[in-house]
């Protein structure tokens, strides 16, 4: 039995990430290089927007992280149900990894007007090259930009979506900064904010399910109780 409540909170959250990474994407602050001294220069030379950007990008993966769960109830029937049903999982795990590794943007963006920026650097890099760290952001960006192509292959193959909504799941975190490396900032940003249309395509199916008033089926009373004897 669906919550018409949680799904129109799911179903918001997903209306809400076009618009999250369009806004994270577009204040990114621009790097001179990809280098880790590039990257730390980059955000500490403006704190508010380096801040703001790593705000959005952080509740970008926070609403997927909460919201995807509710996909599940679009299903209708055992077709591809234990593919959404990994996708779910997986995906939500991902965004989980996601929305941590955020919070070093504060660290960093703060670290070169404490320490010099070679100091940055080896704190930077000394934290990047632990396992364990490494083992979290792989399973971030593998699970956050891979897996929510599975879930929606499992919604398609249910009837939910469209089969083109699994290819294009791959792609916020791909298109969009391609395209603002080879075209424009704003671009880049529009490009990963129109890849969202599968999560928010799904957030409308969300919201919809909502407004659907549940069918309650009475229930009948076993052959030959009181109920039934006598109720002609």
């Amino acid at each position: 039995m669906t919550n018409p409540i949680l799904n129109r909170l799911a179903g918001g959250a997903l209306l809400a990430t076009p618009v999250l990474l369009f806004g994270a994407m577009l204040t990114s602050p621009p790097q001179a290089d990809d280098s880790p001294a590039g990257y730390i220069s980059s955000l500490a030379e403006d704190w508010g927007r380096s801040i703001l950007s790593a705000n959005l990008f952080h509740y970008y993966w926070v609403a997927i992280a909460l919201a995807v769960p509710a996909a599940i109830t679009l299903l209708r029937g055992d077709r591809g149900r234990v593919l959404t049903t990994v996708g779910v999982v997986a995906t939500a795990f991902g965004a989980i990894q996601m929305s941590g590794v955020l919070f070093a943007d504060w660290m960093n963006a703060a670290m070169p007007s404490a320490v010099t920026l070679d100091q940055a650097v080896a704190v930077f890099t000394k934290i990047n090259d632990d396992p364990s760290m490494i083992l979290w952001l792989r399973t971030g960006v593998i699970l956050g930009i891979v897996m929510p192509a599975v879930l929606m292959a499992g919604l398609a193959r249910n009837g939910v979506i469209g089969w083109w909504a699994a290819p294009v799941a791959l792609l916020p975190m791909i298109a969009g900064p391609v395209a603002g490396g080879m075209i424009t900032p704003v671009a880049g940003s529009l490009v990963g904010a129109l890849c969202c249309a599968p999560l928010a395509l799904v957030g409308l199916r969300l919201m919809r399910r909502a407004a659907t008033p549940a069918v309650s089926v009475p229930e009948l009373a076993p052959i030959g109780s009181p109920l039934t004897s006598n109720d002609r």
